[in-house]
């Protein structure tokens, strides 16, 4: 009897949360996004630096990407600008949507969201050069109302950021990041980010947007949890799994709910351990501590 309880309590949380991920559109409207191509210095949380670029909302350089949201059936107005020396491209995943910014110009996109989903947006230009030098962002589309989580995975090797800002070519083949950040950031400073560090309450439903636009396969580690994907940029191959344990290859994207059943201290990590790593110390990489009251 009390199986067939947490059975009932379960398939009806999921139905319920199902509707509200997929809710119609009587709702929709029109939201306005401006976006701006800088150039920067990445600090590292050991302080070292080397160049970068980031989708910004404002002139201000900011290593995170911008993340836009956006409800289901909305209209999304972004207005771009290239503040940089470079012709760059500006991208969306499985979208159609594809065109170049010249320097200093601003050109205006429309991309109507009409599935729930995590769309990265990417500068295509030279791939996989700009996009690896940092301009690659989430689009996160969801009706729901609960709360919700950004990850953006990506990992540095920070001599290939100083040779790449200066048009010099580097070899993939020997491509070894030193530097994995989470928007942009590594542990423990990622726990000041409210976006990203999940604080929450048993019973709670969380949606956690994922995606890797970094080069290398990442594989995310839940401690004390199951998580259920129910997006999947990957032709949907990940879609109504449930584990603990959730690889993302390079520009991949998931949407993953999940609903904690017990209080505590939960670490996140990723399952490589190099990738926990800073400037090979540990654990000052892809590692966050989840609080559940």
């Amino acid at each position: 009897m009390i199986v067939c309880n947490l059975l009932f309590r379960y398939r009806t949380s999921f139905i319920l949360i199902g509707f509200l991920w997929l809710c119609n559109e009587s709702f929709a409207t029109t939201i306005h996004q401006a976006l701006y191509i800088n150039r920067g210095t990445f600090v590292t949380v050991k302080s070292t630096t080397f160049p970068f670029l980031a989708f910004n909302e404002t002139n201000t350089f900011n290593a995170l990407n911008k993340v836009v949201l956006a409800s289901i059936g909305d209209s999304l107005q972004i207005t771009l600008t290239n503040n940089d020396t470079l012709i760059h491209g500006f991208s969306i995943q499985q979208s159609g949507v594809q065109l170049t910014v010249g320097v200093g110009q601003t050109t205006n996109i429309l991309y109507v969201a009409n599935a729930a989903g995590n769309f990265i947006y990417y500068d295509h230009l030279n791939a996989p050069d700009n996009r690896y030098l940092g301009l690659a962002g989430m689009i996160c589309v969801s009706s729901s109302t609960v709360q919700k989580y950004f990850w953006n995975l990506k990992e540095h090797q920070s001599d290939f950021n100083l040779s790449l800002s200066q048009g010099i070519t580097v070899n993939w083949n020997t491509y070894y990041p030193d530097y994995f950040t989470i928007n942009g950031k590594s542990f423990p400073d990622l726990q000041n980010d409210s976006t990203a560090k999940v604080t929450a309450h048993v019973g709670d439903t969380l949606l956690i947007f994922v995606a890797n636009t970094g080069q290398s396969m990442h594989s995310l580690h839940f401690h004390g949890f199951h998580a259920l994907c129910i997006f999947s940029s990957d032709a949907n191959k990940k879609l109504n799994w449930e584990k603990d344990t959730w690889p993302l290859k390079s520009m991949e994207s998931i949407v993953l709910e999940l609903i904690p059943d017990k209080t505590g201290k939960y670490s996140v990590h990723d399952h490589n351990l190099v990738a926990v790593t800073a400037g090979n110390t540990h654990p000052n990489g892809m590692f966050t501590i989840m609080e559940i009251q």
